[in-house]
């Protein structure tokens, strides 16, 4: 008999074949154990990968069967990219090479997305429309176009049936999640359900492009007044949901060094700017630009900075930018206590995990960089050893600042590629400490006392309510307290197992008894064969059949799942 979550998956056919399609990439890739544990061997055939592939390391075949699973799964490994507090190092560097290049859409398609997007013909909105895409994602390509005014334009347009596929893939990836954590012991730790949810929100957001039309012009308003930066110009009238018609900008891209240098760029000079352009969306703005890979920045004459695909973007609250400037002054200041408390006001870590031992680990971390001189220190090396503490002690740091990092330490990558000696530290000192200055201000000081006040206020304005509030609940038997026994879980799912058991065992005797009475009638009830009940032999027959299957299961489970 199959387990209620195969049955889920089986009942769910519209799907079906896509939950065998991401099965068997897994365990073509050497990932069958993990599909074992999810109890999903029923869907699959069991086929050895092949040796070749089991020689490989573990992140590199990880990352190939998220690649051949498509959108979702590559978006999904992205998204683990900024997630070091998740997942094993050598893990989380392979998945920063997931390539989101694919084959692109025939011309005729997209025409046909952008028609019935647009309601006119392409011939009405674009004077000339290039049917060879500049650039083929996952999600949409991308199209350089001139409208019948004149400008130069981009076109970037979704994939046909793009959303479908994706809802699909989130719902089968959130039955995935609920499964782990329902059979896999540490699985719970890490709240994969939640990251699963997190995740749907977020390439949704992705999906939206007006979203990502409303992020350029926010970007462009807040670099309204800096000559160093350019972003595109966004067409609202031939615009939608799916497509977004931007303004087509000329550049060179940020990696191609030899043809700045050629074109009498400074690499250096730009390592800088661009640098510059991120401390101030981060410290300034708290809003940054999340993909800074080099086909997302392109270089302008005059040596300006433009950005591309606003996608992803990473955005800081007040609270958690004060918090950043807490741990850069408690680093500083070489105090690992205050470190290990900002850390833990701003994550969440496991219960079984050793403050005391985080502490001092923390304090190896302030050793081994403290007296090191500023121009030495690295963005990069300074997030591996970081997210190697706050893995080992299974602390889930929030997903923007995981994001940060990761961003930072791509753009100090982009400026060694520019220039070998560089180094953003140094770069970052004014900006912390002007936040720091701002902080600490008289006026900053009155704001937050004021709020602290009012918090304050509110609190004792509201107490008496809530009090009487609780008593009248408790005299009329309504106050109602909940416990949960997390170590009961195990001991339900038992009981579960064991019951279905029973209950199919009772099914089976029930079904041989009543064929035995059927047979034992003098007179026959319905069609006889061989002087035996039709009835009645049938009955025996599908009592054996089901017995025989119990037996099985028992044998090769030692449950009935």
């Amino acid at each position: 008999m199959m387990s209620s979550d195969v049955m889920r998956i089986v009942m769910s056919y519209r799907r079906f074949r896509r939950y065998r399609q991401i099965i068997n990439v897994m365990v073509r890739n050497g990932y069958g154990g993990l599909i074992e544990l999810l109890r999903l061997r029923r869907i699959y055939r069991k086929k050895k990968p092949p040796t070749d592939v089991l020689m490989s390391p573990r992140a590199k075949r990880l990352r190939l069967a998220l690649e051949e699973l498509g959108p979702t799964f590559i978006k999904m490994g992205q998204m683990l990219s900024t997630r070091p507090d998740l997942i094993p190092h050598d893990i989380f560097y392979e998945l920063q090479k997931l390539q989101d290049q694919v084959p692109p859409v025939a011309y005729d398609d997209i025409k046909d997305e952008i028609e019935a997007e647009m309601r006119f013909s392409v011939g009405d909105i674009f004077s000339e429309f290039d049917e060879i895409p500049l650039a083929a994602a996952s999600i949409g390509q991308v199209h350089k176009a001139k409208l019948k005014t004149g400008e130069k334009v981009a076109v970037k347009i979704q994939r046909p049936n793009i959303r479908k596929i994706v809802e699909d893939d989130l719902d089968i990836l959130r039955t995935l999640a609920e499964l782990a954590e329902r059979h896999i012991t540490d699985a719970k730790i890490y709240n994969l359900v939640g990251f699963v949810e997190e995740f749907a929100k977020a390439i949704r957001n992705e999906l939206d492009y007006t979203l990502e039309a409303r992020n350029m012009e926010r970007f462009a308003h807040n670099f309204a007044d800096d000559n160093t930066v350019h972003i595109p110009k966004v067409y609202w009238e031939y615009s939608t949901g799916r497509i977004i018609t931007m303004e087509f900008v000329e550049g060179i891209k940020v990696s191609h060094i030899d043809e700045l240098r050629r074109n009498g760029y400074d690499t250096k000079s730009i390592a800088y700017k661009g640098a510059q352009a991120y401390l101030k969306q981060i410290f300034t703005h708290r809003f940054f630009h999340g993909d800074p890979h080099p086909g997302n920045i392109f270089i302008l004459p005059g040596e300006i900075i433009a950005f591309m695909d606003f996608g992803i973007v990473g955005r800081l609250t007040a609270s958690m930018a004060s918090k950043l400037n807490d741990i850069v002054i408690a680093i500083a200041q070489k105090d690992p206590d205050s470190i290990a408390d900002i850390l833990l006001k701003i994550s969440v870590i496991d219960e079984d995990s050793n403050v005391d031992d985080l502490k001092a680990d923390i304090a190896e971390f302030v050793d081994k960089y403290y007296g090191t001189p500023i121009g030495q220190l690295q963005v990069s090396s300074l997030f591996h050893d970081m997210t190697d503490i706050s893995f080992k002690y299974r602390i889930i740091i929030d997903r923007q600042l995981n994001l940060l990092g990761r961003t930072l330490a791509e753009v100090e990558g982009l400026g060694k590629q520019l220039n070998p000696d560089f180094n953003i530290i140094p770069l970052v000192q004014p900006f912390a400490r002007g936040a720091v200055i701002s902080r600490n201000s008289p006026g900053e000081i009155f704001r937050k006392s004021s709020r602290i006040a009012k918090d304050y206020v509110d609190l004792i304005a509201t107490l008496p309510g809530d009090i009487q509030m609780a008593i009248d609940k408790a005299k009329s038997g309504k106050l109602r307290i909940e416990f949960k026994h997390v170590a009961l879980e195990s001991l339900v799912s038992g009981l579960e197992r064991s019951s279905s058991r029973l209950a199919f065992a009772i099914i089976i005797a029930a079904l041989v008894i009543s064929s035995t009475m059927i047979i034992s009638l003098e007179k026959p009830i319905g069609p006889s064969l061989f002087g035996i009940p039709v009835i009645g032999a049938l009955g025996y027959i599908i009592a054996a059949i089901s017995g025989l299957w119990l037996i099985i299961n028992i044998i090769r489970n030692r449950t009935l799942e």
